[in-house]
């Protein structure tokens, strides 16, 4: 994990500090603004996720096609006006933001960033694979303007400010395991990718996608218990097994693979933690639901080409 903090930058120094920080970016002072500037960034990573503050005044900022071919880490901004204005553009749409909007861009593509005013926003960078969405509804939701009065917003603000007061304020919260931090990143994920869903004009949120996004809420929430299936994930939810299925199909899924997958994750994450050192291989597998060790270990050696014990080793030698 790394913390950095700069307050008061002139603009050559801000620029490179924000280029350095996110991804490179061209930058320039608006036509028309004060001479003197000030500006300030501070960022830290939790994990997958990095979170940043960025203070400055009337700017503009551009992720070009020459800024791309220099880096592209494939990474998605999640972007909270705390103060001032400005307008995000990307695939032809203009995002207009003031005190507490939100909006999302891909920084394998180009954007600009207009910042009229002395601003203050908080940025959270994602990788792109985290997201629960394909590139079509990406492409559909970068850009557009996210409140947080109403929807899915509502719920991403209070969350990106707590991460703000905990990694960014006074007093930062001590730093916390590779699956604490994962999870941080997953929950972050997840509304990111509601919150493109929903602000796709004429296209919100349907029943079908709602009950997706439940299911694998509820599968996310009760890994650890062994009787979790596509059945009892379909009971909870009143639908049908087979319409359960079908939802999943549309993003080339199932119900149990999708559980698999995760707890395998969960696992992986758990065996790479320094912080799990003391759990064994079967505590760890049977608290995420893989209660039968010959089977865990079979499954896991497929996915990621060793066995459990071998991947801890190979991440945590002082557990051998």
């Amino acid at each position: 994990m790394s913390t950095a903090a700069s307050q008061d930058l002139e603009f050559d120094v801000w620029r490179e500090a924000i280029s350095s920080a996110f991804v490179p970016l061209d930058a320039a002072p608006l036509v028309g603004a004060p001479t003197a500037f000030s500006g300030g960034l501070a960022s830290r990573e939790l994990g997958d996720l990095q979170l940043s503050e960025v203070l400055g005044e009337s700017a503009w900022v551009r992720r070009t096609a020459s800024t791309i071919r220099r880096a592209d880490p494939g990474v998605i901004k999640v972007a909270l006006q705390l103060s001032g204005h400005s307008t995000v553009s990307q695939a032809g749409r203009e995002a207009e933001l003031g005190p507490g909007d939100l909006a999302v861009y891909d920084t394998s593509r180009r954007y600009e960033l207009a910042l009229a005013d002395s601003f203050d926003i908080l940025v959270a960078v994602i990788p792109r694979e985290t997201l629960r969405i394909n590139d079509s509804e990406l492409d559909d939701g970068v850009a557009r303007t996210i409140t947080s009065c109403t929807g899915v917003g509502a719920l991403l603000r209070p969350m990106l400010c707590a991460l703000r007061e905990q990694s960014l304020g006074e007093e930062p919260m001590a730093p916390q395991g590779m699956s604490a931090q994962s999870l941080v990143t997953d929950a972050v994920a997840d509304l990111v990718s509601a919150c493109l869903r929903a602000a796709v004009p004429d296209t919100g949120i349907g029943a079908g996608e709602t009950v997706l996004m439940s299911a694998r809420t509820y599968i996310e929430g009760h890994l650890g218990d062994p009787f979790l299936t596509p059945a009892a994930v379909a009971a909870h939810h009143h639908v049908s097994l087979r319409y359960l299925q079908k939802l999943f199909a549309q993003d080339s899924d199932t119900v149990a693979g999708f559980i698999r997958r995760l707890r395998l994750e969960r696992c992986r994450r758990d065996l790479a933690d320094p912080l799990q050192i003391h759990r064994s291989v079967g505590a760890i597998c049977a608290a995420n639901g893989l209660v039968e060790a010959a089977h865990f270990s079979r499954i896991f050696r497929s996915a990621y080409g060793m066995s459990p014990r071998q991947y801890r080793d190979s991440h945590l030698p002082a557990a051998s």
